[in-house]
């Protein structure tokens, strides 16, 4: 399994608080068969979270694979980010400050939860001008898209891509998160389950729940394709598949 969305660099947002921690969150993840990690911090997040492209990221990246390599961690660690969308991220992209996902053409996106959907879509066809195809990071979390999926299958539309989280899959029913992420995988709406890990002790680094939970539920090659081949192919920078409504148990 690859996950494409972790916070697992230390000390630079709200994920791992140390290097302690990475490293319990790096042998979760490789415990359970995650092969590759795209580390996503926050960033662009005004007042709170900057972490752009430049000297900075590169340190802490290169330090997060050092302690790997130092205690065997079989991860391989894959440069990204998780972009705040605000109205200069045409800019941003433009200056080099932002990252996609292991240099390719997808860059992971991510709202204020109570966004207004017209502002949203406007930050995202200033990606799509600069030929590069959002992955907008848990679509089921965004108020709108609870009160009304259609917000959501319309991104789909456009091109863009969904990541659900694998906490919200795995949730409770009565939370909203967890019923829209469900209906949005009842849709065959979904392209990607990660884990949006935080830490060792909540949204944790461990996927294999979320992979069996798909393969009983819809199908094995549903599994393999949200936390196998469409990870792989954006590391390899190609085209993402839909899921194949037909191969549903």
């Amino acid at each position: 399994m690859i996950d494409v969305h972790c916070h697992i660099i230390p000390g630079i947002d709200d994920g791992s608080s140390d290097f302690a921690e990475s490293l319990s969150m790096g042998e979760a993840a490789a415990a359970c068969g995650v092969t590759d990690v795209i580390v996503t911090p926050h960033c662009n997040i005004p007042g709170m979270f900057s972490n752009y492209a430049g000297p900075g990221y590169d340190r802490a990246f290169n330090e997060l694979c050092a302690l790997f390599k130092d205690n065997d961690v079989r991860l391989k660690l894959h440069r990204g980010m998780e972009v705040f969308g605000t109205d200069d991220i045409g800019r941003l992209l433009d200056d080099g400050r932002l990252l996609t996902m292991a240099g390719s053409r997808y860059l992971l996106v991510e709202f204020p939860f109570d966004d207004d959907m017209w502002r949203l879509r406007e930050v995202l066809y200033e990606i799509w001008r600069r030929s590069l195809v959002p992955i907008i990071a848990h679509p089921e979390r965004y108020y709108a898209v609870q009160d009304d999926i259609q917000f959501a299958l319309d991104w789909a539309d456009m091109g863009c891509f969904l990541q659900l989280n694998r906490t919200s899959l795995m949730g409770p029913l009565a939370a909203p998160e967890t019923r829209t992420a469900r209906k949005l995988l009842d849709l065959g709406a979904a392209h990607f389950i990660a884990t949006d890990a935080h830490g060792v002790f909540s949204r944790t680094t461990e996927l294999l729940d979320a992979y069996e939970f798909v393969a009983e539920r819809y199908s094995r090659r549903w599994a393999e394709i949200l936390m196998e081949e469409n990870p792989s192919r954006v590391i390899q920078n190609k085209r993402i598949l839909r899921l194949p409504m037909e191969e549903r148990y």
